[in-house]
């Protein structure tokens, strides 16, 4: 693995002071280490024990090439009863949701979709075996649409989902018009109705939105968060809220406030109880992608000032942190973890290293021992907002693995069958 060193990680911490700077920077390094290290006849590399299929291939239907992807780690393409997969296709300048039913070997467009951001997609995800919900414009108004793929009704809920209550009656929601304007691959481009950019912070946040009734209550606001321990780093800056999850059973959420300004990017992490009460679990400038692994701790890639960067695994009531993987996960940087469905696992995947591969981990919790499972090219014209990151998702099973990747030139989705490994160990 061709990674990026100590000197090189702690350079691009301190360009984080500096964020144009940066990403000029980090674009031509990116180039000029593809040319140096990388492999031109290397696109994909497959530990011996795992095998992959498409879409197509895993549902024994009609073949096809058009761009697929499903979206982002904290959800699943699968439903529960793993019969279907749920997508995102391409087909001109228009986005599909699409549903492959490897019971009847079909494929079947049910709608399409205004809303949707190259690294989330439209949120879509299951509410059960039978109903897929999914953020989309209607009346110029952002939604979530809930349509029942069997009698196919369909049920319009107010405000976009950014997550979904384990009992699937409630999601919290967020302005994607001011995520389209400080991280454009993460909101949405279209003009709306109930949501802008530049919303006053006190009317902007954290909405508690109730599927079967359609009420919603703003819970937290931006304004609030400013506030809360403030920081002098944070006078004229712009601020968001994003990367909300509930906990396994629902009794509280995470979510990231970032702001950004002159002095670059800040960010915090911080827990929530159904009734909005706030609890600051990290606040050293960085954290990335988070899971959680019970009612109680969380696993989330983060600095802390006296130990650094790492995957932390942190008790969200006591506020104690264990670093996991040390010198092991965290040489490949930043990823987006998961626990498996029995929690033996950790599932992580890293950005493009100086040759251009990403790379797809499996960390058992007990031995802490680990596997690379996959290896893919990213080409270089997958970059910066055009990225595509794997993504990796586990099926309600713990048997297989979804990644979205770009190795054969186009983007496409993945499924990894990676049960000897998880059943017998690596």
């Amino acid at each position: 693995m061709k990674s990026y060193n100590p000197l090189e990680r702690k350079l691009a911490q301190t360009l984080d002071n500096f964020p144009q700077i940066k990403q000029t920077a980090k674009t031509a390094y990116q180039y000029f280490n593809y040319w140096y290290y990388g492999d031109r006849n290397f696109t994909i590399a497959l530990h011996p024990d795992v095998t992959i299929a498409t879409p197509s291939q895993w549902s024994a239907t009609i073949p096809t090439t058009e761009e697929l992807f499903f979206g982002y780690y904290d959800k699943s393409p699968w439903s529960t009863d793993m019969t279907k997969l749920v997508y995102h296709r391409f087909r001109g300048n228009q986005l599909e949701i699409v549903v492959y039913n490897r019971e009847q070997k079909t494929v079947n467009a049910i709608a399409k979709t205004k809303t949707w951001s190259s690294q989330q997609g439209s949120m879509v995800q299951w509410l059960d075996n039978q109903t897929i919900i999914f953020n989309d414009l209607v009346a110029g108004d952002l939604v979530a649409r809930a349509i029942n793929l069997g009698d196919k009704t369909e049920k319009i809920i107010p405000l976009p989902i950014q997550t979904l209550h384990p009992d699937r009656k409630e999601a919290l929601s967020l302005n994607y018009k001011r995520l389209d304007t400080m991280r454009p691959e993460y909101g949405y481009s279209v003009t709306a109705n109930n949501f802008a950019s530049d919303l006053p912070y006190s009317e902007d946040g954290i909405w508690r939105v109730d599927l079967e009734s359609g009420l919603t209550e703003l819970i937290i606001t931006i304004e609030s968060l400013i506030n809360h321990q403030p920081r002098p780093e944070m006078a004229d800056c712009q601020h968001k809220v994003n990367h909300i999850m509930y906990s396994p059973q629902g009794s509280r959420y995470v979510f990231m406030h970032r702001w950004l300004g002159s002095q670059g990017k800040f960010s915090r992490l911080y827990n929530a109880d159904s009734e909005g009460n706030l609890k600051l679990l990290l606040d050293d400038r960085m954290v990335s992608h988070y899971s959680w692994q019970d009612e109680e701790h969380l696993l989330a890639w983060a600095r802390t000032e006296e130990k650094g960067d790492h995957y932390y695994l942190i008790n969200v009531v006591t506020s104690e942190k264990q670093i996991i993987g040390q010198d092991i996960l965290d040489i490949y940087g930043d990823g987006h973890p998961s626990f498996s469905p029995d929690r033996r696992w950790i599932l992580t995947d890293s950005y493009p290293d100086k040759a251009r591969q990403q790379h797809l981990l499996l960390y058992e919790m007990a031995t802490g021992k680990s596997t690379e499972i996959a290896s893919f090219l990213a080409p270089l014209k997958y970059s910066a907002d055009a990225r595509c990151d794997l993504h990796p998702r586990w099926s309600p099973d713990g048997n297989w693995v979804s990644v979205d990747a770009t190795h054969e030139g186009y983007r496409m989705s993945y499924i990894l069958n990676v049960s000897s490994l998880v059943n017998n160990g690596v």
